[in-house]
Parts: structure tokens; C-alpha cells; sequence
């Protein structure tokens, strides 16, 4: 039954395709915008279903599954299940220390067993930030950033393997 919802799912939006399997790779998540009330409770329904399709889990952490470059239509429907914020904060506070000028940089992150993003390591940064400037910044964005905790057959867990990237302009208008 877990299997003819899935393939249900996975036809309501015109995805097929067959699984890679390669564990050790980052998956690329968006934790910037959250998804609608609507579509977290189809979410939250189709999530059962796609558990072992999408994760590969070792006690309480989840890796999500990696898919090959014709197959991304699955990679999609595995990251609006597992990887996509429930809510993400409107409004935040730059930490006064931040430095002026623009920055690009790219992290990893997990998703807590809590929906609360975790274990954030800035893997290259470029521009007027240096690591701690990036992961300040990060943090006081995230802050009130929440996901769905993953939870299957009563057990949670935490989602792992995540990474996103961001640029950002800190510039005055008058500078």
C-alpha cells in the first residue's frame, strides 16, 4: 500500500525514474523559502511512503539518497518531503558586527530531530566575510527556521548530508 501511494504521488506531478545510489554526496536544499500550509499536510501524508525511496538510515540519522542527472524529478519530490522548511523567519537581525561588502559562501547543515537547522560548517567562503562572519550570519538567518521533524514508525530522526549556498551584499546605498 506504502508503495502504490508513492507511485501515486510521484504521478500526480509526471515524475518517474530510477534511484542512484550515492550516499556521500551533499544534497542541495533551499532552507531560504517554506512551503504552504496545504502542501505540508500532503507532505506529511506522502512521507511514510517515500522513507526508504528517499533516505538511507543508519540508527537515528537520515542521508538523502542522491539521484542522477535524468532522474531529478525524483531528487525534487524527495526534497519537498524531507529538505523544505515548514517556516523560515520574514525578518532577521545582521549581527552589528558583520563586515560591509558583498560575500558569497557555501555550507552544510543537518536538520535536527527537532525541525531546527543543525550543525551548520562553512565549506568555502569568498568575498569580505571570513568563516565566522558567514556562520554568524547563518545563524541569526536560521534561527526561527523550522522543518516537519521527521518522525517514522515512532522513531525520529535527523536529516544529514544538506548543503545550500548563498551570496549576499552588505553594501550601504551610498557606498
Amino acid at each position: 500500500m506504502n508503495k502504490l501511494t508513492l507511485l501515486l504521488f510521484i504521478s500526480l506531478f509526471s515524475y518517474a525514474g530510477a534511484m542512484a545510489s550515492n550516499d556521500a554526496v551533499l544534497m542541495s536544499c533551499d532552507h531560504k523559502v517554506a512551503m504552504s500550509g496545504d502542501l505540508l499536510s500532503k507532505v506529511i501524508k506522502h512521507r511514510d511512503s517515500a522513507f526508504q525511496t528517499c533516505l538511507t538510515c543508519n540508527k537515528g540519522d537520515c542521508a538523502m539518497k542522491t539521484w542522477t542527472a535524468e532522474n531529478q524529478n525524483n531528487e525534487m519530490i524527495c526534497k519537498r518531503l524531507f529538505c523544505t522548511p515548514k517556516k523560515v523567519s520574514k525578518g532577521y537581525e545582521v549581527p552589528a558586527d558583520t563586515p560591509r561588502g558583498k560575500s558569497s559562501f557555501t555550507y552544510s547543515y543537518s536538520i535536527s530531530k527537532k525541525g531546527r537547522l543543525d550543525e551548520i560548517n562553512i565549506l568555502s567562503v569568498e568575498g569580505s566575510y571570513k568563516r565566522k562572519d558567514a556562520l554568524k550570519f547563518l545563524k541569526s538567518l536560521t534561527k526561527r527556521t523550522e522543518y516537519e521533524p521527521l518522525t517514522h514508525e515512532n522513531k525520529k530522526y535527523k536529516v544529514t548530508n544538506l548543503t545550500s549556498s548563498m551570496t549576499v551584499n552588505m553594501k550601504w546605498e551610498n557606498e
